[in-house]
Order: C-alpha cells, then sequence, then structure tokens
C-alpha cells in the first residue's frame, strides 16, 4: 500500500509539472496588421476631420464641400489606432499633404514582423448631418458698405445728414435668390426716391439688374417693416388707418400675397415713428407661423403674438407680457419664438438702466407663458469679443434697435441670435438656444463705428432645406451689409 501511495504522488507531481511546462510554453507572435477604431487628423489651425475605414484598406477623411481641402488638409497630423503590437510608417506624428496626388500610404506590420497591410489615405466630401443635430460650419459670406450697396454718403464721415453716413432705418429681408433692402428713412423723405427700396443678390450682394419689389397696390409708404420666413419668402407689414396686413412674396417680382389683417389697434404702434417697431416671422408663412411684434411701451413688456393656420391669419391677437419694461433706456424691446411649434418658447431682447455707457444690453429666454427660463451671463467678457466686458451697452437714440433678437431655426435645431455692441462698436452673435455659449467663432461678428446716435443693428435670416444651409445676413447701421453660410456637413 505504501508504494502505492508514492507512485499515485509521482504521478500527480509529474503531471504538474508537464502543465506548468505548457502554461510557460512561449505565446505565439500577434500577426494583425490592422488600423482599427478610427482615424482622425488635426491641421494646423486645430480644426480636427473624421474618416471613414473602408473595407478595402482605403481610408477616407471627411471634409465639408464648403471648405478649401488644400487649406484645410495639406498640413495635418493623424492619430489612430492600429492592432496589438504592430507597428507603422511613416511616422504618424509627422504632419503629412493629404491632399496630394495618390493620397498618403501608411504601412502596418503585425508584431510577427512578417504580415504587412498597407493604407491609402484620401479625402472626400462628408456626409450631411441629421435632422434636429443643426449646423457644423458658419462660413462668412459677402459685405458691402451701404456707398457700395448704392447709398449717397461716406462711412464714418458725420459732416453730412443723418441720413447719408448709413441711418437709413433700414430693414432687409431674404426673397428667393435675393435680399430686399427696405429703407423707411428714405421712404418717409420720398417714397419714390431710388434709395428707398433696393434689391440686391444674397450671394455677391450685386445690383439685381431688371429686378425690383412688386409692390402691387401697396403704397411704399404704408410698407413698414420687412423680414423672412422660416423658408426664405419676404413678408411685409403694411399698415393703413384700417389695419396691419401681412403680405409675401416668393421672389421680388412676384405679385404680393396677403394672408390677412388685424385690427386697427395693433396698427397703431406698428406705425409709430420713434424706430422701435419690429416683427418676426417664426415659421411657414404659406402654412404654419406665428408672428410677433412689438406692442405699446408699458412697464410689463407687451407684445403682439398672432398664429398662422394653414397660410391665414387668426382673425384675434393675443398679447404676451415679458415682465420686463419696455419703457426705460432707448426704449427698444422685442421678443421672437425659437421655433414653430404650438407653444414655442421665445428670446427677448432688452435694456435697462439710462441711455449710453450706463444703458445695458440683456437678453431671457422666456417660457411660452412668459416665465424666464435663461438669462444670457457676460459672454462678452470672456468667450466672445474681448474689447468690452458684460452684455454690451444701449444706443443714445430712442428706439435705436440693439439688442435685435431673433430665434433660428437650422437644421431642426433652435439657435438664439442676439446683437449688442458699444459706443463704438457692433457686435451679434449666434448663441445657443439657452443663451449659454457660442455656436462658432465665425458667428462672433464685430465692426467699429461710432454707434452712439446709430438706428442699430438689424438681422434676417432662413434655412434651405434642399440645398442642406442656412442664410444670415446681418446690417450694422452707419457701415453696412454682412452675410454669412451655415453648413451642415458632418
Amino acid at each position: 500500500m505504501k508504494n502505492l501511495k508514492h507512485t499515485f504522488y509521482a504521478m500527480a507531481y509529474g503531471l504538474c509539472l508537464l502543465i506548468l511546462a505548457g502554461g510557460c510554453k512561449e505565446e505565439a507572435l500577434n500577426n494583425e496588421a490592422e488600423i482599427i477604431f478610427s482615424f482622425k487628423v488635426k491641421n494646423e489651425a486645430g480644426k480636427e476631420y473624421n474618416a471613414v475605414i473602408g473595407n478595402d484598406n482605403t481610408i477616407t477623411i471627411k471634409i465639408s464641400p464648403y471648405l478649401d481641402p488644400a487649406t484645410e488638409l495639406a498640413v495635418a497630423t493623424p492619430s489612430f489606432y492600429i492592432s496589438r503590437g504592430a507597428t507603422v510608417t511613416p511616422d504618424p506624428s509627422t504632419p503629412q499633404d493629404f491632399t496630394q496626388a495618390g493620397g498618403v500610404k501608411y504601412t502596418v506590420t503585425a508584431e510577427d514582423g512578417v504580415t504587412r497591410r498597407e493604407y491609402t489615405v484620401t479625402w472626400g466630401i462628408s456626409d450631411k448631418m441629421p435632422a434636429g443635430a443643426g449646423f457644423s460650419y458658419a462660413e462668412i459670406g459677402a459685405a458691402k458698405t451701404f456707398p457700395e450697396l448704392g447709398y449717397p454718403g461716406t462711412v464714418g464721415d458725420y459732416n453730412i445728414p443723418s441720413i447719408e453716413y448709413g441711418d437709413l432705418y433700414l430693414f432687409h429681408a431674404y426673397c428667393g435668390n435675393y435680399i430686399v433692402l427696405l429703407s423707411r428713412s428714405y421712404i418717409d423723405v420720398s417714397p419714390t426716391s431710388p434709395h428707398a427700396i433696393k434689391v440686391v443678390d444674397k450671394t455677391t450682394l450685386e445690383p439685381a439688374a431688371g429686378v425690383s419689389l412688386n409692390l402691387g397696390s401697396i403704397a411704399p409708404a404704408n410698407l413698414k417693416m420687412i423680414t423672412s420666413d422660416y423658408k426664405g419668402r419676404c413678408v411685409g407689414a403694411v399698415t393703413n388707418g384700417a389695419g396691419t396686413e401681412f403680405f409675401y412674396w416668393t421672389t421680388p417680382t412676384a405679385a404680393p400675397v396677403s394672408i390677412g389683417s388685424t385690427t386697427a389697434n395693433m396698427a397703431l404702434y406698428m406705425a409709430a415713428d420713434d424706430c422701435a417697431s419690429n416683427f418676426q416671422v417664426a415659421g411657414d408663412i404659406t402654412g404654419n407661423a406665428w408672428i410677433t411684434a412689438v406692442a405699446s411701451h408699458n412697464a410689463n413688456g407687451g407684445h403682439y403674438r398672432i398664429k398662422v393656420t394653414d397660410g391665414r391669419l387668426a382673425t384675434v391677437f393675443s398679447v404676451v407680457r415679458t415682465s420686463y419694461s419696455s419703457d426705460d433706456c432707448n426704449k427698444f424691446q422685442m421678443i421672437s419664438p425659437l421655433d414653430d411649434s404650438d407653444e414655442p418658447r421665445f428670446i427677448i431682447g432688452d435694456v435697462e438702466g439710462a441711455l449710453g455707457a450706463n444703458g445695458s444690453v440683456r437678453c431671457y429666454i422666456n417660457s411660452f407663458a412668459g416665465s424666464t427660463l435663461s438669462i444670457m451671463p457676460p459672454l462678452w467678457n470672456s468667450i466672445l469679443q474681448q474689447w468690452w466686458t458684460q452684455t454690451g451697452q444701449s444706443l443714445q437714440r430712442t428706439g435705436s434697435r440693439r439688442p435685435m433678437v431673433s430665434g433660428m431655426v437650422i437644421n431642426g435645431k433652435s439657435y438664439a441670435l442676439v446683437t449688442t455692441g458699444t459706443a463704438w462698436w457692433h457686435a451679434a452673435a449666434v448663441l445657443e438656444a439657452d443663451l449659454s455659449a457660442l455656436t462658432h467663432l465665425n458667428l462672433n461678428m464685430a465692426a467699429s463705428i461710432s454707434t452712439g446716435w446709430s438706428f442699430g443693428e438689424w438681422a434676417d435670416w432662413y434655412w434651405d432645406e434642399e440645398a442642406g444651409e442656412g442664410h444670415l445676413a446681418v446690417w450694422f447701421g452707419r457701415i453696412g451689409l454682412y452675410t454669412y453660410k451655415l453648413t451642415c456637413f458632418e
């Protein structure tokens, strides 16, 4: 029995040695040679672009069709993951010209030193962002001063009549492939003035030869304001003794189409002469939309709100109160819905305090019922333009249009446009819908000029769903018109 026990222990010991020997056997080297997970490049400006890794050993860097690859990708550094234990040449830390003919080739060598795979990296057009994702890039477009737009006067020359240094009390609106410029200052002097209503190409801002706004039976003196709906149709507010009637144009030469009239008491303030009149259209004017317009100045900040349903104006309107006085400082206040839903939130542009340097720009997001949800922080102190602090100053002129606000819906996402500035600067920015942050560096807009007695700023925009791009035009009083294109590519 004793010998049997010894034999059993010996066999068990030998089995353990075999198991241990098997566990200590040298592991085979990995023979995988792949670029895996992700591939990105970052250019000299710090802009990063993603790429798609194909099944055929090709890698395609995605770039917006509105950007120049030779500028964006000529000097860029990649970052990517490779198989465990593998190496790659050339050195990924070395910047490359990814626009060169034939692309840039990377060879991955597996840990075994034998298996190799070559990848070719080129570039291609990026995909459109899904609906609701908003925009990805803002391209700075054409800009023209008011003399370049055909108005008399010289930028910065204040020894000429006010009307001739850019204080045109101007409203502008997209209209198809054009922008319509409506100068209340020139209309009030002479409704037939060639400077009363102009039409320019939306891309170049050059005069649209042979194109003028078809007023039909509308008297120019009664066309108080214009703006655009979400689709880029020009919408006009026409006021007379009987009320305010709203018209739209699909193109400047098309006949104006009426969507209905409001009552006379709404017409009274829309015809006010202190420059504070304003209105916005949120939605499709031929379908469903909201029209908002400032009411008479009061301590509660009243504004008209009218529904458009199936292209027809409601017979009654309501008054929404912001709870912020529209009768203080420069007496300018406006609201704009953030979308065209049944009960949209809206952005408020307001100023508080005394005129000029002591008047402070304020912007709020309110609920449909009127309660404040968000307050614009002092963004311009650190994030935006560096040459003043807090949120900006009011202008000297009563009714001067600062801060002008507009809720923008680009590719299904809401944004908030705000204008502000100081006595020596105009400024504007497109912010996130809660007013917390700038959306894009190119939408941090500013222009230097003496603005103290200016009529201020104005803006208009629309979303071209077919082209997948938004268009924005900003007017800076005493200077001119600036345009931007918002693109929606990943």
